[in-house]
């Protein structure tokens, strides 16, 4: 299947449009009472820059309390042909994380926002074609098998199949049905080889429940996930943020359209930039909003990782505006603005206001990892 980046634009669009909310986030902080922590656990998009390994990068996660970090694996790098892997980035893993104190998540992308991430000979096949779903669940034996410490050290909790899958499927049922076998199938072997300790889930943006034919489509597949994983940055169509005062409307929704399962949110984030009708005032705000509607649905969310620990390099967003295809598109400078602040920290290490806010919020809620 070929990665269609202009339609990958408008389905963004669309499905990135929020409503409008009311009261500031100030008076919602003044007015809130925050809760203990209880077993909800903290996630952050660890990253390491010039200045910070990521060792040191871990550590400084660490020590906030964060009991949750994640990484994202696309299977054509993983695999660039079938039966032919490259265990380098694997081998890292099992080398670091199995005597690390926070749980983990593998986000596995044989499908992520700009469109499938299928080995180079299976490319262009749709997701039930037998050949894809042999491959990957052979995929699935091979990544078990390079693993054994970590698997040994139950430190792997969570596996997601496809990164925001909505972008490339919208509301096509024909779609959604080959991702469905593919992802049953995906499911069915991580359970084989890891056991009913490690949960698997599917990760979609936020938009995908504002939309109608779109949040259909996602709650017919909902009953395969042993949880619901959301991305949340609350995005208006140009890429400017949203008023931080959606977000408690924000949550409503995600809570009442969920029935039945646990919510994850596996990326939350708001950028800090101007160009995106922000600054770091208006992203440390949004942390408060955030903390404050976990709180009141802190029986039903039970993970929010935070994106990310710091800026990416300009570099960095530029690549991203290439490989999203937003190169020459409308809004091509407020997408790279969004993807290039928002982190809790510049790229050169110094702290937004963002990084205290967490710190208080997690503080006045006594935060342990």
């Amino acid at each position: 299947m070929t990665r269609k980046y202009p339609l990958l634009l408008a389905t963004v669009l669309t499905l990135m449009v929020g409503c409008g909310g009311s009261g500031s986030a100030t008076d919602r902080q003044q007015e809130a009472n925050p809760h203990p922590q209880g077993n909800r656990v903290l996630g952050l998009d660890v990253k390491q820059v010039p200045a910070v390994t990521y060792a040191a990068a871990y550590q400084q996660a660490m020590d906030l309390g964060v009991g949750e970090v994640s990484l994202a694996l696309d299977w054509e790098s993983l695999e660039p042909t079938a039966g032919n892997y490259d265990d380098s980035l694997v081998d890292t893993i099992e080398a670091f994380y199995p005597t690390q104190p926070a749980d983990l998540t593998l986000v596995l992308r044989p499908l992520d926002t700009p469109g499938p991430r299928l080995p180079a000979d299976l490319a262009g096949l749709p997701f039930d074609d037998p050949a894809v779903i042999a491959a990957f669940e052979n995929f699935l034996a091979h990544l078990h098998s390079r693993l054994p410490k970590l698997n040994a050290s139950g430190r792997l909790k969570w596996i997601h199949i496809g990164n925001e899958i909505d972008a490339e499927l919208g509301s096509d049922a024909l779609r959604w049905a080959q991702w469905e076998s593919f992802f049953r199938a995906a499911r069915n072997r991580i359970r084989s080889l890891w056991g009913i300790g490690v949960e698997v889930g599917s990760i979609v943006q936020f938009g995908a429940l504002k939309e109608p034919s779109t949040r259909a489509a996602y709650l017919g597949f909902l009953p395969e996930l042993d949880g619901a994983v959301i991305n949340y940055y609350p995005l208006a169509a140009d890429f400017g943020m949203r008023p931080v005062s959606d977000v408690a409307g924000d949550f409503e929704l995600i809570v009442s359209s969920i029935a039945g399962k646990p919510i994850w949110i596996q990326e939350c984030g708001y950028a800090s930039s101007p160009v995106n009708r922000s600054n770091e005032t208006r992203q440390a705000d949004f942390i408060s909003a955030v903390f404050d509607a976990w709180d009141r649905h802190r029986d039903r969310i039970e993970l929010i990782d935070f994106a990310w620990q710091y800026d990416v390099s300009e570099a960095q967003a530029d690549q991203w505006v290439l490989d999203y295809g937003m190169a020459g598109q409308p809004y091509e400078n407020e997408f790279k603005h969004y993807l290039w602040s928002l982190g809790l920290s510049h790229h050169d290490t110094t702290e937004k206001l963002a990084l205290q806010r967490l710190r208080d919020e997690l503080g006045a809620r006594s935060w342990q990892r």
